[in-house]
């Protein structure tokens, strides 16, 4: 069985993905962020930084918000199972309007450290954060964001160029994700009301999708 690889959000670790639940012959492991080389550092080639951490030549690729973003990246130089992407995009005509606005004013590169921090009061209702742990771990991801990651991590989003969906990409998406709202498309997996933190409060829905199409990659392989 394939090994199974979780990438994160922005800043976050493997505690958003605490509450799935997967089949027990599933190996799986966390891919760790590394700090950019540089505010420039193309996603390419940070994505290829992390290659060392993947050590199964037939990966299962999982990421979660811009951790789905990274996820298509090493597909392209993995050539995975599969690759999912949960709460994330496909392409970046799929980033907002609003994004692509404040992208061009520069806003992720000058607007001080401590401005976007000061903005974590409306995070949960932004974010989807709906129970006290939720909302205490979001909090915690806030404010231990390294600032030079956090700037390097906006500008790959604001200047990501995949205009298609990768070959064979499977998304899951919230039907109420007010940080990546999802178009109405046929070909995602839509969880109703899900917000874009949903791997921890719709974590049995999530397993669920996961875990199924897991199990068919499994058949897939012994056939």
């Amino acid at each position: 069985m394939s090994k199974v690889y979780f990438i994160s959000g922005l800043g976050a670790d493997w505690r958003m993905f605490q509450f799935l639940k997967l089949p027990d012959h599933i190996p799986v492991q966390q891919v760790n962020w590394i700090e950019p080389l540089s505010f420039d550092e193309p996603l390419q080639d940070y994505a290829k930084r992390l290659l060392p951490q993947i050590d199964d030549p037939r990966p299962i690729l999982v990421g979660f918000s811009f951790g789905g973003l990274v996820a298509m990246e090493l597909a392209k130089m993995l050539h995975p199972v599969k690759t999912i992407a949960i709460s994330s995009l496909a392409t970046c005509h799929d980033l907002p309007w609003y994004y692509k606005m404040a992208g061009k004013m520069l806003l992720h590169k000058y607007v001080p450290f401590k401005v976007m921090q000061n903005t974590y009061p409306v995070a949960p209702f932004f974010f989807g954060a709906q129970s006290p742990y939720e909302r205490r771990l979001l909090k915690s991801v806030f404010f231990r964001i390294n600032e030079k990651f956090l700037r390097w991590a906006l500008a790959r989003l604001l200047d990501w160029k995949q205009d298609t969906p990768p070959a064979g990409l499977i998304q899951i998406h919230g039907t109420s994700d007010k940080v990546l709202p999802i178009a109405d498309m046929e070909d995602v997996i839509k969880i109703p009301r899900g917000e874009h933190l949903m791997v921890i409060h719709r974590a049995e829905e999530v397993s669920a999708i996961l875990s199924r199409i897991l199990l068919d990659c499994t058949h897939d392989e012994q056939k």
